[in-house]
């Protein structure tokens, strides 16, 4: 028997939704704290800036003031939305909760259902036992620290230092995660750490386990890389397939530039894209010239043109990648203003 519309799982609420999040909803910022972040309290509109404290791994919260109550995203919500934690509260939080990020990010179906491209990128090949999803990533409860930014693998690939330092990028020497490789932060479309890939720095590595190493448990259908970044009036995103497409295009201008992290584009990408954009936005497909890219960038074109004004750029003529193109030429086939 199908479940009703106002049905809600309250534990899937917790596991799916996260304390910043909700904050980032209600346009509460908060400093970091030792292990905790505060601010004054948003529910009883406090003065004192220590009051309210968020430890934002447990996803938990309290108030040292008049409220002198705490507990997880549903009893925040709650105490926001109707100042007590009565159970008709949690379940009108919940239903809020769930019609806010759950509804719009159900991320049950993957590319796993789509035909295979014939031809497979670096990702595609690396990463075979990650196309079907089972749950969505989770944020991580880590950071990698005393990453190296002064490998030369960045200079043989015209990466600035500039560009190293923005998206967290750096060698990490040792540990047990992707050691001898560049670890490249990943993040879901609300700013959350839920990845590390691994990518090689010389050919050994990628004969031994390929180009690019990710965590068994992330599917990577479930997140466009760079999307979190982009501000709300962003009016054209860049779509391409690889990290350092991103990163070169960010240097040369094109902040913009988010990837699919292969070439095939997939149900949940889809909707990620077309719910930031909406009706009234774009978005320039600039695949690699290869045919895998093409059909990507073919079928990137059905799916998102009924939701959203898409362009496609051939660059066959110019280099088999857009991190290929020269700035001028990159400059010429894009000519957009964001």
């Amino acid at each position: 028997m199908p479940k009703k519309e106002n049905w809600v799982d309250y534990k899937m609420i917790k596991e799916l939704v996260s304390m910043q999040m909700v904050l980032d909803k209600y346009g509460i910022q908060v400093k970091k704290s030792g292990k905790n972040h505060v601010s004054c309290c948003p529910i009883h509109d406090g003065t004192n800036f220590r009051q309210f404290s968020v430890n934002l791994e447990k996803n938990i919260w309290q108030c040292f003031g008049d409220c002198k109550t705490g507990g997880n995203v549903l009893d925040f919500t709650a105490m926001m939305e109707c100042g007590d934690k009565r159970p008709s509260s949690i379940r009108k939080a919940a239903l809020m909760l769930k019609d806010s990020f759950v509804a719009d990010f159900p991320g049950e179906e993957s590319s796993a259902n789509r035909p295979a491209a014939e031809e497979k990128s670096d990702f595609d090949r690396d990463n075979k036992s990650i196309s079907a999803p089972d749950k969505i990533n989770k944020p991580l409860t880590f950071e990698l620290k005393d990453l190296d930014p002064n490998h030369e693998w960045f200079e043989t690939r015209e990466i600035l230092p500039k560009t190293v330092k923005y998206f967290g990028l750096g060698l990490q020497k040792k540990g047990k995660t992707i050691p001898n490789r560049i670890a490249i932060p990943i993040h879901d479309h609300f700013g959350q750490l839920v990845a590390y890939c691994g990518r090689s720095v010389d050919k050994s590595q990628i004969r031994k386990e390929g180009k690019y190493k990710m965590p068994a448990n992330f599917v990577k259908s479930e997140v466009v890389y760079n999307l979190h970044r982009q501000p709300k009036e962003t009016k054209v995103l860049i779509l391409v397939e690889s990290f350092i497409s991103v990163w070169k295009l960010h240097q040369m201008g094109f902040p913009c530039a988010v990837a699919i992290m292969g070439s095939q584009l997939s149900v949940s990408q889809e909707k990620l894209i077309t719910h930031f954009l909406g009706p009234h936005k774009r978005i320039i497909c600039m695949l690699d010239a290869d045919g895998a890219g093409k059909k990507c960038a073919e079928d990137c074109l059905s799916r998102l043109s009924p939701n959203v004004f898409v362009k496609v750029i051939d660059i066959s003529s110019y280099a088999k990648k857009p991190h290929q193109l020269t700035s001028e030429t990159l400059h010429a086939c894009l000519c957009i203003k964001n």
